[in-house]
């Protein structure tokens, strides 16, 4: 019950005017006049920062240019100047409910001050702007500074959810929206595509930031981040001399094209891959593995190396001894060349191995996660040949949430070679929810 009262308002506006009333009497004042021309009894003080009420229609109308709070400088008699003080039971306001959409100068008001008291505003006017209330949806635009990127990457593409926003605020600053701005960060070196909450950015044509509502004020952003790539047909060059009574009828290359990566503008300038073979270490007809320089601005290869199908023709020879030679050549040659044909297995499944049980995955490309196979070797290995001989997947571990460009992998029988119709996968990682 003591508690009750205690805490009561009327109760501390007691107890204050009483303190004052106390303080007032027994202080005797030894002169009747100030110097500042007030009696004695008489005290002047600041009330510092005290809040402005605004009294208007804030469903259809925004005001602008009302000062949060005021000073405001209270004269009287000691007594009641505590009192005021102690119990702040007063209001300052604004009430521009019978205004009209436009600029005006309004006086602050005040009430509940005692009548005893002098009271003045700082500010004791203002000018204020009474706008109409608008609200507009506005497309996000996404953003990241390019150079937190890592050399030879780029932004493939960039989007928001939701990639609009509702902005309310006065006519006059929503008509001057220029931009609606959501900017993602990260440490210096980005290669992975990545998902990111970024804060919605407001700003005028000369980029200045508007006072505005906006809803939602924070969205999340994905950022596809891919390697540049150049898929370029390989060009075989035949360098040095063949030996002696040999004749290089033709090289054909198994791999007919390979992917480049590299700097944009180095990739630009490649038109094909050209891959030097030197003739003078082959000696008989049959496939051949060539091992490929990096030309200069391309980091990496889809693969170091290529297969090379080579037809070689023996010339002959006067001597017995070369003939025999030659006919033990031919023989040999007959006995390991074999004829050289390619299968093709359509729509086949890239297996996502290692990927943590608490995410789920989906294929940008290739699309589906289907991929054309194409073997070359032996008719006669060929003919028997299974989709089921070969593994196709990705390797997903320590992946997360965001996009990212694998490399897809091929596991298959030996003295094969083969190609596939994407060797790269573009792979969006979810969070099961």
């Amino acid at each position: 019950m003591m508690d009750k009262l205690i805490e009561s308002p009327w109760f501390l506006r007691i107890t204050a005017l009483t303190l004052a009333m106390l303080l007032f009497f027994t202080v005797q004042p030894k002169e009747k006049d100030s110097s500042d021309g007030f009696s004695s009894g008489t005290q002047a003080d600041v009330l510092h920062n005290v809040p402005v009420q605004v009294y208007y229609d804030d469903e259809s109308l925004i005001v602008t240019g009302v000062p949060k709070t005021v000073d405001v400088t209270i004269k009287g008699p000691m007594a009641i100047v505590l009192q005021t003080k102690a119990v702040s039971d007063y209001t300052v306001f604004v009430d521009l409910r019978k205004q009209t959409i436009g600029e005006h100068k309004v006086t602050i008001q005040h009430e509940n001050f005692s009548d005893k008291l002098s009271v003045q505003m700082d500010p004791s006017t203002i000018d204020i702007s009474i706008e109409e209330r608008v609200t507009r949806t506005f497309k996000i635009d996404p953003e990241i500074n390019e150079r937190l990127l890592a050399e030879d990457y780029y932004v493939k593409s960039m989007t928001a959810n939701p990639n609009t926003v509702t902005v309310t605020g006065a006519k006059s600053a929503v008509d001057s929206i220029s931009y609606v701005k959501a900017t993602v960060t990260g440490e210096q070196g980005l290669k992975s595509s990545f998902e990111q909450e970024a804060n919605v950015k407001i700003l005028d044509r000369e980029m200045n930031k508007l006072d505005v509502q906006v809803k939602p004020g924070k969205i999340k952003v994905n950022v596809d981040i891919g390697e540049y790539t150049k898929e370029v047909p390989v060009v075989l060059n035949q360098k040095g001399t063949p030996g002696k009574d040999i004749t290089i009828k033709s090289l054909t290359p198994i791999t007919s094209k390979m992917t480049l990566f590299g700097s944009k503008a180095a990739l630009e300038n490649m038109e094909q891959l050209n891959v030097d073979v030197d003739v003078s270490k082959i000696k008989k007809s049959g496939i051949f593995n060539i091992d490929i320089d990096k030309p200069e601005g391309i980091s990496r290869l889809s693969e170091d190396s290529i297969k090379v199908q080579a037809v070689v023709e023996k010339n002959e020879s006067n001597t017995d001894e070369e003939v025999i030679k030659d006919e033990e050549q031919e023989t040999d040659e007959k006995e390991t060349s074999s004829i050289i044909s390619s299968k093709e297995f359509k729509n086949v499944a890239v297996d996502v191995r290692n990927l943590d049980e608490d995410y789920s995955s989906d294929f940008i490309t290739p699309k589906n996660g289907l991929v054309t196979l194409t073997v070359k070797g032996d008719e006669k290995d060929l003919a028997n040949l299974d989709i089921d001989d070969f593994d196709i997947y990705i390797e997903a571990a320590d992946k997360h949430i965001g996009n990212h460009k694998l490399s897809i992998q091929v596991d298959g029988p030996r003295d094969l070679t083969w190609s596939l119709s994407n060797n790269i996968a573009n792979l969006r990682i979810e969070r099961i929810s």
